[in-house]
């Protein structure tokens, strides 16, 4: 069932359902240019790369009106205190994506053929978590009972990507290659799975404030 806010707290929670969203937007945009980067022929690396920052951005301009906004009052001081830390969590999350980008435009690593579908599989993970996780999030604000088999979903996903990091780690150390650039290919499969896991710690989050809002 929904639950009744006054039309400031509205605006609120409008935002906090934005900022989730932009999870999406984010890991999307993210995923889109990864197969830009693994193509020989795509030559719209620089406007994805520019795209993923904007949408940072855009999210941390959201965050900050959510903070803003609460501690003028809006909400009792607990669920507060909630919604404070989730908007930083999701926040994190596209974060996450960001700093990613960066290290394949900054450093270009070279990723052998072999990995290329699996680092796919793992940010695949990460689109279906963040979509999981965005929808959990409208929902909280229209019908609690729909939350909780969405964040199960984030924590499959979660594992699902797990699994694939695993299998991708233990190809990077039996490649014939440089220990340096083993270390560099290791940093970039274990960035690309924290942003699920950041998915998954903002899930935990939520669960709190279900649990503020159902009793």
């Amino acid at each position: 069932m929904p639950f009744s806010f006054a039309k400031r707290e509205k605006d609120v929670i409008d935002k906090i359902i934005a900022l989730s969203f932009k999870t999406v937007e984010a890991v999307s945009a993210l995923r889109e240019y990864f197969v830009c980067y693994f193509s020989n022929s795509c030559d719209r690396r620089s406007q994805m790369f520019a795209d993923i920052k904007r949408i940072e951005h855009e999210a941390d301009e959201i965050r900050r009106y959510i903070i803003s906004e609460t501690y003028k009052g809006l909400f009792l001081p607990d669920m507060r205190e909630v919604i404070h830390s989730l908007s930083e969590s999701i926040d994190k999350i596209v974060n996450k994506c960001e700093s990613v980008s960066k290290i394949i435009d900054y450093q270009q690593p070279k990723i052998p053929e072999n990995l290329k579908e699996k680092i796919l599989a793992q940010l695949e993970c990460g689109v279906n978590a963040a979509k999981a996780f965005s929808d959990s999030v409208k929902e909280l604000f229209n019908d609690i009972d729909n939350v909780t088999p969405l964040i199960l979903q984030v924590e499959k996903f979660e594992h699902d990507e797990d699994v694939v990091e695993e299998v991708l780690l233990k190809e990077i150390f039996s490649l014939d290659i440089h220990l340096s650039e083993k270390i560099q290919l290791k940093e970039l499969v274990i960035n690309v799975g924290d942003i699920v896991d950041r998915t998954e710690d903002a899930s935990d989050i939520l669960e709190v404030l279900l649990l503020k809002l159902a009793y």
